[in-house]
């Protein structure tokens, strides 16, 4: 299944920018460091992140793009059941330079 995500805040700035849309699969079967992924965080609710390390047991290290995000000691491990999904493709709101 997708969906489509609008993306709010420069935290994944400069690949993603607050009013892009990106479309994500549910159906991923291996999650790898550098992918984006939406994740439903008990504290941060609904966030576009890129995965930076997983550990033995699945769960995800998070991070943003740029100094905006919040930082990865911030968020601590993510469980992976809190993966909604991982992002596929991006329609940017305004073209990149």
């Amino acid at each position: 299944m997708l969906s489509v995500v609008k993306v709010k805040g420069m935290s994944m700035a400069p690949r993603l920018v607050d009013g892009d849309y990106v479309f994500v699969s549910r159906f991923h079967r291996r999650l790898k460091v550098g992918h984006l992924v939406v994740v439903n965080h008990a504290t941060y609710q609904s966030i576009i992140k890129r995965v930076e390390k997983i550990n033995a047991n699945g769960s995800l290290w998070l991070t943003g793009e740029n100094d905006s995000s919040v930082q990865p000691e911030e968020m601590g491990w993510v469980p992976r059941a809190r993966v909604l999904g991982k992002v596929i493709f991006c329609v940017c709101a305004t073209p990149k330079k």
